[in-house]
């Protein structure tokens, strides 16, 4: 058996739980506060649920979806090349937390990933999640 090294990451947003949820559910709302880890915004490929998002460390463009049961707060982002398959999901976890919600965030290093890049990519993640953190809790204001 094979398992990867991963790295659960969290933010707790004071926002309506439902509101995060929504928002990580729709895969054309993820550039807008990903900034980081895409480079521009989502368009639909024409297949249902799909979107073409550019993503340098993957060479550019790419797919993804989104598989979501936002009452339950489970939200599985698919991420691959245009022409690959796709593989395991990034998993998302939300959990209620009072008025409010704590988002869990799964990365696994992947093979040949070195240590200072999978790193890397924690620490921007963890910016990525205060932007998210950041767009929710403004819009209560």
């Amino acid at each position: 058996m094979t398992t990867f090294n991963t790295r659960t990451i969290a933010v707790t947003i004071d926002a309506p739980p439902a509101s995060v949820a929504a928002d990580l559910s729709n895969p054309l709302s993820h550039p807008e506060w990903a900034t980081e880890f895409f480079a521009g915004p989502a368009a639909p490929t024409g297949v249902e649920g799909e979107v073409r998002v550019a993503v340098p460390m993957m060479g550019g463009a790419a797919k993804m979806k989104v598989d979501a049961d936002p009452e339950r707060g489970l939200v599985d982002l698919y991420l691959a090349p245009e022409s690959a398959p796709y593989g395991a999901p990034l998993p998302v976890r939300l959990v209620p937390n009072g008025d409010g919600v704590d988002v869990l965030w799964t990365l696994a290093q992947q093979p040949g990933v070195p240590d200072e890049a999978f790193a890397a990519g924690i620490a921007s993640m963890e910016r990525e999640l205060q932007a998210l953190k950041r767009r929710h809790e403004q819009r209560e204001r």
